[in-house]
């Protein structure tokens, strides 16, 4: 049961990594973000357990699908998805190696899998040996779809801020955390909701959504193009070192290009 807690995220993480072709990221950066999805895990439930305290002692009952919408939307998928996100800006919005937009995808994935590799082993911690193994199988799948859009959205901020587009910046960080919110939100609310007819809606969503996923994230790889990294956030020291890096990183994709060719 242990194995299924690590076994499908990684796998899931190896694969996504492997089809970054143009320039492999480093696994001291994934290990990192996989750590830092593990403390997001940690804090979520913190504040996830004293968010559903204040919902409850305020919570009149007249109303169970908005406490079912509070629950979804508020105390589940924005303190995930936005602890998540913030993992990710920290670690990787001025590593030299975020230099791909494909790089933004690979790093939310790795956030993602590290959370859900600490969420498994709490509830098999808390469950034992009544617990499902496919409730440790499914929502890998689940999330990393999530952190698809994420990264999608990432990605592009990062290019709009390569730009001095300051202004698309703000859009689509926003993106990148309000458009993992709705689609989890809607998830869990199906989750919690239970009827037959909502699961059934809830089939069609979720390979609705695992083809859009696919799809953006088959596209985002075959475009993935080179961040420059003449951004306001590099020191003016670093100028020197960003420079090389973005000659080395030419020329190692001219060598790979021209490998391809021959």
């Amino acid at each position: 049961m242990l194995a299924l807690a690590f076994i499908p995220g990684l796998v899931l993480l190896f694969v996504v990594w492997k089809l970054d072709t143009v320039e492999k990221e480093s696994p001291a950066l994934l290990l990192k973000l996989i750590g830092a999805g593990a403390v997001v895990m940690l804090i979520d439930i913190l504040l996830r357990t004293v968010g559903l305290m204040i919902l409850e002692s305020t919570y009149a009952g007249t109303s169970i699908m908005l406490y079912t919408f509070i629950d979804a939307f508020v105390f589940t998928a924005l303190i995930e998805e936005g602890g998540r996100f913030l993992a990710l800006k920290l670690l990787t919005w001025k590593d030299l190696e975020f230099n791909y937009t494909f790089d933004a995808i690979v790093y939310s994935v790795a956030v993602s899998v590290g959370f859900l590799i600490a969420e498994n082993i709490v509830y098999i911690i808390k469950y034992g040996s009544f617990l499902s193994p496919l409730a440790l199988v499914l929502p890998v799948f689940a999330q990393v779809v999530v952190s698809v859009f994420m990264g999608y959205y990432y990605g592009l901020a990062k290019v709009a801020e390569s730009k001095k587009e300051t202004d698309n910046v703000k859009t689509y960080m926003i993106e990148s955390v309000l458009v993992p919110v709705v689609i989890h939100g809607i998830y869990e609310m199906c989750i919690k909701t239970q009827s037959i007819a909502v699961m059934i809606l809830f089939s069609v969503y979720i390979v609705f959504m695992t083809v859009i996923a696919v799809t953006l994230f088959l596209n985002s790889r075959k475009a993935d193009t080179a961040i420059p990294w003449g951004n306001t956030d590099i020191k003016e020291g670093d100028e020197f070192e960003i420079n090389v890096t973005g000659l080395l990183h030419k020329s190692n994709k001219a060598g790979k290009e021209a490998d391809n060719e021959g």
